[in-house]
Protein backbone atom coordinates (compact mmCIF):
# COMPACT_ATOMS: atom_id res chain seq x y z
CA UNK A 1 0.00 0.00 0.00
CA UNK A 2 1.37 3.39 -0.97
CA UNK A 3 0.03 6.54 0.64
CA UNK A 4 0.38 9.77 -1.30
CA UNK A 5 0.00 12.86 0.87
CA UNK A 6 -0.19 16.15 -1.06
CA UNK A 7 2.64 18.50 -0.19
CA UNK A 8 4.50 15.90 1.88
CA UNK A 9 8.25 15.77 1.22
CA UNK A 10 9.11 12.73 3.26
CA UNK A 11 8.20 9.04 3.38
CA UNK A 12 5.86 7.98 0.60
CA UNK A 13 4.95 4.47 1.67
CA UNK A 14 4.51 2.45 4.85
CA UNK A 15 7.24 0.40 6.42
CA UNK A 16 7.29 -3.25 5.29
CA UNK A 17 5.97 -4.66 8.59
CA UNK A 18 3.11 -2.82 10.25
CA UNK A 19 1.74 -2.93 13.79
CA UNK A 20 -1.64 -1.74 14.95
CA UNK A 21 -1.84 0.91 17.67
CA UNK A 22 -3.39 -0.25 20.92
CA UNK A 23 -6.33 1.80 22.29
CA UNK A 24 -4.99 4.49 24.60
CA UNK A 25 -1.35 3.60 23.89
CA UNK A 26 1.36 6.20 24.26
CA UNK A 27 2.87 7.42 20.99
CA UNK A 28 6.34 6.49 22.22
CA UNK A 29 5.22 2.94 22.95
CA UNK A 30 3.68 2.57 19.48
CA UNK A 31 6.69 4.06 17.72
CA UNK A 32 9.05 1.73 19.56
CA UNK A 33 6.99 -1.30 18.56
CA UNK A 34 6.81 -0.16 14.93
CA UNK A 35 10.57 0.39 14.80
CA UNK A 36 11.32 -2.97 16.44
CA UNK A 37 9.01 -4.82 14.04
CA UNK A 38 11.10 -3.51 11.13
CA UNK A 39 14.48 -4.12 12.74
CA UNK A 40 15.17 -0.41 13.10
CA UNK A 41 16.93 1.35 15.92
CA UNK A 42 14.83 4.19 17.25
CA UNK A 43 17.24 6.83 15.89
CA UNK A 44 16.96 5.34 12.40
CA UNK A 45 13.19 5.31 12.61
CA UNK A 46 12.98 8.89 13.86
CA UNK A 47 15.15 10.08 10.97
CA UNK A 48 12.20 9.11 8.78
CA UNK A 49 9.71 11.07 10.91
CA UNK A 50 11.44 14.46 10.97
CA UNK A 51 14.27 16.60 12.22
CA UNK A 52 13.84 16.16 15.94
CA UNK A 53 14.13 19.86 16.67
CA UNK A 54 14.87 20.40 20.32
CA UNK A 55 16.09 16.83 20.81
CA UNK A 56 19.62 15.46 20.69
CA UNK A 57 21.12 12.09 19.85
CA UNK A 58 21.59 11.57 23.57
CA UNK A 59 17.83 11.92 24.03
CA UNK A 60 17.22 9.11 21.55
CA UNK A 61 19.61 6.83 23.37
CA UNK A 62 17.88 7.57 26.65
CA UNK A 63 14.45 6.96 25.11
CA UNK A 64 15.63 3.59 23.75
CA UNK A 65 16.80 2.63 27.22
CA UNK A 66 13.77 3.98 29.13
CA UNK A 67 10.72 3.92 26.81
CA UNK A 68 8.49 3.56 29.87
CA UNK A 69 9.40 7.07 31.05
CA UNK A 70 9.13 9.21 27.93
CA UNK A 71 6.52 10.29 25.41
CA UNK A 72 6.76 11.45 21.80
CA UNK A 73 5.13 14.58 20.39
CA UNK A 74 4.97 15.77 16.77
CA UNK A 75 3.90 18.78 14.76
CA UNK A 76 1.49 18.61 11.81
CA UNK A 77 3.99 17.41 9.16
CA UNK A 78 5.52 15.01 11.69
CA UNK A 79 2.09 13.49 12.24
CA UNK A 80 1.68 13.06 8.47
CA UNK A 81 5.08 11.36 8.25
CA UNK A 82 4.21 9.04 11.11
CA UNK A 83 0.87 8.13 9.54
CA UNK A 84 2.54 7.23 6.26
CA UNK A 85 5.17 5.05 7.95
CA UNK A 86 2.51 3.35 10.09
CA UNK A 87 0.22 2.71 7.13
CA UNK A 88 -2.71 4.26 8.97
CA UNK A 89 -4.84 7.37 8.33
CA UNK A 90 -4.07 10.28 10.63
CA UNK A 91 -7.56 10.05 12.14
CA UNK A 92 -7.02 6.41 13.12
CA UNK A 93 -3.75 7.20 14.87
CA UNK A 94 -5.28 10.16 16.68
CA UNK A 95 -8.21 8.06 17.86
CA UNK A 96 -5.89 5.41 19.33
CA UNK A 97 -2.95 7.49 20.60
CA UNK A 98 -3.94 10.23 23.08
CA UNK A 99 -0.71 12.25 22.73
CA UNK A 100 -1.55 12.95 19.08
CA UNK A 101 -4.57 15.04 20.11
CA UNK A 102 -4.52 18.60 18.71
CA UNK A 103 -3.79 20.17 22.12
CA UNK A 104 -0.44 18.34 22.25
CA UNK A 105 0.58 19.31 18.69
CA UNK A 106 3.97 20.98 18.41
CA UNK A 107 4.10 24.32 16.65
CA UNK A 108 5.31 24.77 13.12
CA UNK A 109 3.94 23.70 9.77
CA UNK A 110 7.23 23.79 7.83
CA UNK A 111 9.54 20.85 8.35
CA UNK A 112 8.47 17.81 10.32
CA UNK A 113 9.35 18.04 14.01
CA UNK A 114 9.29 15.53 16.86
CA UNK A 115 10.26 15.81 20.51
CA UNK A 116 10.79 13.36 23.34
CA UNK A 117 10.41 15.13 26.71
CA UNK A 118 11.76 13.10 29.60
CA UNK A 119 8.21 12.98 31.04
CA UNK A 120 4.80 13.34 29.37
CA UNK A 121 3.48 16.88 29.38
CA UNK A 122 0.24 15.49 30.84
CA UNK A 123 -0.74 12.16 32.29
CA UNK A 124 1.25 9.08 33.28
CA UNK A 125 2.72 6.14 31.43
CA UNK A 126 1.04 3.02 32.78
CA UNK A 127 2.09 -0.49 31.79
CA UNK A 128 -0.44 -1.95 29.34
CA UNK A 129 -2.27 -5.04 30.55
CA UNK A 130 -0.18 -7.82 29.02
CA UNK A 131 -3.22 -10.00 28.43
CA UNK A 132 -5.08 -7.22 26.60
CA UNK A 133 -1.99 -6.67 24.46
CA UNK A 134 -1.56 -10.37 23.72
CA UNK A 135 -5.17 -10.63 22.53
CA UNK A 136 -4.20 -8.06 19.90
CA UNK A 137 -1.03 -9.91 18.96
CA UNK A 138 1.40 -7.70 20.92
CA UNK A 139 4.07 -9.63 22.80
CA UNK A 140 6.47 -6.86 23.82
CA UNK A 141 5.89 -4.33 26.61
CA UNK A 142 3.46 -1.54 25.78
CA UNK A 143 2.32 1.53 27.72
CA UNK A 144 -0.90 3.45 28.16
CA UNK A 145 -0.89 7.23 28.38
CA UNK A 146 -3.36 7.52 31.25
CA UNK A 147 -4.70 10.42 33.28
CA UNK A 148 -3.74 8.63 36.52
CA UNK A 149 -0.76 6.49 37.51
CA UNK A 150 -2.93 3.36 37.64
CA UNK A 151 -5.67 1.55 35.75
CA UNK A 152 -7.88 -1.47 36.39
CA UNK A 153 -8.38 -4.12 33.73
CA UNK A 154 -11.71 -5.63 34.77
CA UNK A 155 -11.54 -8.12 31.90
CA UNK A 156 -8.36 -9.78 33.14
CA UNK A 157 -8.53 -8.76 36.81
CA UNK A 158 -5.25 -6.86 36.74
CA UNK A 159 -4.15 -3.68 38.48
CA UNK A 160 -1.76 -1.85 36.14
CA UNK A 161 0.29 1.14 37.27
CA UNK A 162 3.40 3.17 36.52
CA UNK A 163 5.67 1.18 38.80
CA UNK A 164 9.06 0.24 37.33
CA UNK A 165 9.48 -2.68 39.76
CA UNK A 166 8.28 -6.25 39.51
CA UNK A 167 5.80 -7.47 38.53
CA UNK A 168 5.79 -5.24 35.47
CA UNK A 169 2.75 -6.91 33.95
CA UNK A 170 0.47 -5.65 36.71
CA UNK A 171 -0.89 -7.00 39.97
CA UNK A 172 -3.41 -9.81 40.10
CA UNK A 173 -6.77 -8.95 41.64
CA UNK A 174 -7.82 -12.58 41.94
CA UNK A 175 -7.82 -12.30 45.74
CA UNK A 176 -9.46 -8.84 45.66
CA UNK A 177 -12.79 -9.17 43.81
CA UNK A 178 -14.09 -6.13 45.71
CA UNK A 179 -11.63 -3.93 43.78
CA UNK A 180 -12.95 -5.19 40.43
CA UNK A 181 -16.53 -4.73 41.65
CA UNK A 182 -15.69 -1.17 42.73
CA UNK A 183 -14.25 -0.44 39.30
CA UNK A 184 -17.46 -1.64 37.65
CA UNK A 185 -19.50 0.50 40.05
CA UNK A 186 -17.38 3.50 39.09
CA UNK A 187 -18.02 2.73 35.40
CA UNK A 188 -21.77 2.53 36.03
CA UNK A 189 -21.69 5.87 37.83
CA UNK A 190 -19.92 7.46 34.89
CA UNK A 191 -22.33 5.86 32.41
CA UNK A 192 -25.31 7.17 34.36
CA UNK A 193 -24.06 10.69 35.06
CA UNK A 194 -21.28 11.22 32.51
CA UNK A 195 -18.52 13.58 33.62
CA UNK A 196 -20.43 14.42 36.77
CA UNK A 197 -20.17 10.79 37.86
CA UNK A 198 -16.44 10.78 37.24
CA UNK A 199 -15.95 14.04 39.12
CA UNK A 200 -17.93 12.73 42.10
CA UNK A 201 -15.75 9.61 42.10
CA UNK A 202 -12.74 11.94 42.12
CA UNK A 203 -14.15 13.71 45.18
CA UNK A 204 -14.76 10.38 46.92
CA UNK A 205 -11.31 9.13 46.00
CA UNK A 206 -9.71 12.23 47.52
CA UNK A 207 -11.64 11.67 50.75
CA UNK A 208 -10.62 7.99 50.88
CA UNK A 209 -7.00 8.88 50.10
CA UNK A 210 -7.05 11.30 53.03
CA UNK A 211 -8.42 8.57 55.27
CA UNK A 212 -5.60 6.23 54.25
CA UNK A 213 -2.93 8.85 54.90
CA UNK A 214 -4.21 9.48 58.42
CA UNK A 215 -4.90 5.83 59.28
CA UNK A 216 -3.01 3.52 56.88
CA UNK A 217 -3.06 0.53 59.23
CA UNK A 218 -6.82 -0.13 58.96
CA UNK A 219 -7.02 -3.91 58.71
CA UNK A 220 -9.03 -4.09 55.48
CA UNK A 221 -6.43 -1.94 53.71
CA UNK A 222 -3.50 -3.87 55.17
CA UNK A 223 -5.05 -7.18 54.09
CA UNK A 224 -5.64 -5.90 50.54
CA UNK A 225 -2.02 -4.80 50.30
CA UNK A 226 -0.80 -8.20 51.47
CA UNK A 227 -3.19 -9.98 49.09
CA UNK A 228 -1.44 -8.44 46.09
CA UNK A 229 2.07 -8.73 47.53
CA UNK A 230 2.72 -5.07 48.37
CA UNK A 231 3.97 -3.30 51.46
CA UNK A 232 0.96 -2.03 53.39
CA UNK A 233 2.30 1.53 53.74
CA UNK A 234 3.81 2.01 50.29
CA UNK A 235 2.49 4.90 48.21
CA UNK A 236 1.95 2.48 45.33
CA UNK A 237 -0.68 0.56 47.29
CA UNK A 238 -2.91 3.48 48.29
CA UNK A 239 -5.12 3.79 45.17
CA UNK A 240 -5.68 0.05 45.09
CA UNK A 241 -6.66 -0.49 48.71
CA UNK A 242 -9.08 2.46 49.00
CA UNK A 243 -10.84 1.84 45.68
CA UNK A 244 -13.87 -0.03 47.15
CA UNK A 245 -14.55 2.60 49.80
CA UNK A 246 -14.14 5.41 47.26
CA UNK A 247 -16.63 3.80 44.86
CA UNK A 248 -19.25 3.34 47.61
CA UNK A 249 -18.76 6.90 48.87
CA UNK A 250 -19.12 8.23 45.31
CA UNK A 251 -22.57 6.61 45.10
CA UNK A 252 -23.65 8.39 48.26
CA UNK A 253 -22.28 11.68 46.95
CA UNK A 254 -24.31 11.23 43.75
CA UNK A 255 -27.46 10.62 45.78
CA UNK A 256 -26.81 13.79 47.78
CA UNK A 257 -26.11 15.79 44.62
CA UNK A 258 -29.44 14.77 43.09
CA UNK A 259 -31.36 16.32 45.99
CA UNK A 260 -32.35 19.98 46.08
CA UNK A 261 -32.58 19.85 49.87
CA UNK A 262 -29.22 20.84 51.35
CA UNK A 263 -30.23 22.35 54.68
CA UNK A 264 -28.54 21.53 57.99
CA UNK A 265 -30.77 18.52 58.64
CA UNK A 266 -30.14 17.06 55.19
CA UNK A 267 -26.40 17.49 55.52
CA UNK A 268 -26.45 15.94 59.00
CA UNK A 269 -28.41 12.91 57.78
CA UNK A 270 -25.99 12.36 54.91
CA UNK A 271 -22.98 12.74 57.20
CA UNK A 272 -24.49 10.25 59.65
CA UNK A 273 -25.01 7.74 56.83
CA UNK A 274 -21.38 8.02 55.76
CA UNK A 275 -20.11 7.82 59.32
CA UNK A 276 -22.10 4.63 59.88
CA UNK A 277 -20.33 3.17 56.86
CA UNK A 278 -16.98 4.31 58.20
CA UNK A 279 -17.67 2.48 61.44
CA UNK A 280 -18.54 -0.68 59.51
CA UNK A 281 -15.21 -0.29 57.72
CA UNK A 282 -13.48 0.10 61.11
CA UNK A 283 -12.32 3.62 60.31
CA UNK A 284 -11.84 6.30 62.95
CA UNK A 285 -14.87 8.53 62.44
CA UNK A 286 -13.38 11.47 64.29
CA UNK A 287 -10.15 11.34 62.27
CA UNK A 288 -12.02 10.98 58.98
CA UNK A 289 -14.78 13.55 59.40
CA UNK A 290 -12.88 16.65 58.26
CA UNK A 291 -12.76 15.90 54.49
CA UNK A 292 -16.46 15.00 54.57
CA UNK A 293 -17.32 18.34 56.18
CA UNK A 294 -15.15 20.07 53.59
CA UNK A 295 -17.03 18.31 50.78
CA UNK A 296 -20.42 19.15 52.29
CA UNK A 297 -19.38 22.79 52.58
CA UNK A 298 -18.44 22.97 48.91
CA UNK A 299 -21.66 21.18 47.87
CA UNK A 300 -24.03 22.95 50.27
CA UNK A 301 -25.74 24.87 47.46
CA UNK A 302 -27.74 22.99 44.79
CA UNK A 303 -26.85 23.63 41.18
CA UNK A 304 -28.87 26.43 39.60
CA UNK A 305 -29.49 28.42 42.77
CA UNK A 306 -26.56 30.74 42.12
CA UNK A 307 -25.64 32.64 38.98
CA UNK A 308 -23.37 30.16 37.21
CA UNK A 309 -22.49 28.90 33.73
CA UNK A 310 -24.54 26.12 32.19
CA UNK A 311 -23.63 22.57 33.18
CA UNK A 312 -20.59 21.24 31.40
CA UNK A 313 -21.22 19.10 28.31
CA UNK A 314 -21.27 15.40 29.05
CA UNK A 315 -22.54 15.87 32.59
CA UNK A 316 -25.30 13.30 31.98
CA UNK A 317 -28.03 15.67 33.16
CA UNK A 318 -26.52 16.05 36.64
CA UNK A 319 -25.18 19.57 37.17
CA UNK A 320 -22.97 19.82 40.23
CA UNK A 321 -22.92 22.39 42.98
CA UNK A 322 -21.30 25.72 42.04
CA UNK A 323 -18.89 25.17 44.94
CA UNK A 324 -17.59 22.12 43.10
CA UNK A 325 -17.32 23.76 39.69
CA UNK A 326 -15.30 26.67 41.01
CA UNK A 327 -12.44 24.33 41.95
CA UNK A 328 -12.65 21.08 39.97
CA UNK A 329 -11.23 20.58 36.49
CA UNK A 330 -13.36 18.68 33.93
CA UNK A 331 -10.28 16.76 32.78
CA UNK A 332 -7.06 15.37 34.18
CA UNK A 333 -6.24 13.10 37.09
CA UNK A 334 -8.58 12.27 39.97
CA UNK A 335 -6.83 14.96 42.00
CA UNK A 336 -7.51 17.58 39.34
CA UNK A 337 -11.13 16.52 38.80
CA UNK A 338 -11.93 16.83 42.49
CA UNK A 339 -13.03 19.98 44.31
CA UNK A 340 -10.97 18.82 47.31
CA UNK A 341 -7.29 19.54 47.71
Amino acid sequence: MVLQVPGLYGPRQPLPLLVRPLPGESTGSFVNRLAHANGLRLADFLARVGQGTGSSSGDVARVERYPQCTEMYVNGPGLEYLAVLAGEPVAVLQQALPALAPRYRLRGDGEAVWKWPWQPSEGCLVRYCTRCAEVRGVREPAWWLASDSWRVCARHWRWCDDSRTEPLDGLSLKELPEVVTAHLERARLQKQFGRAGEELFADAFQVAAGWWRSMPMVLRWVHRAWACGLEDRSSRVMPLVVYPEAARLAQLMAEFEQSDVRDTDARSRWLGQVEALMESWELDVQAGREPLLDWLHRHRTPAGTEAQPAARPGRGGLPLSPGHDRLASPTGSVEQRSCLS
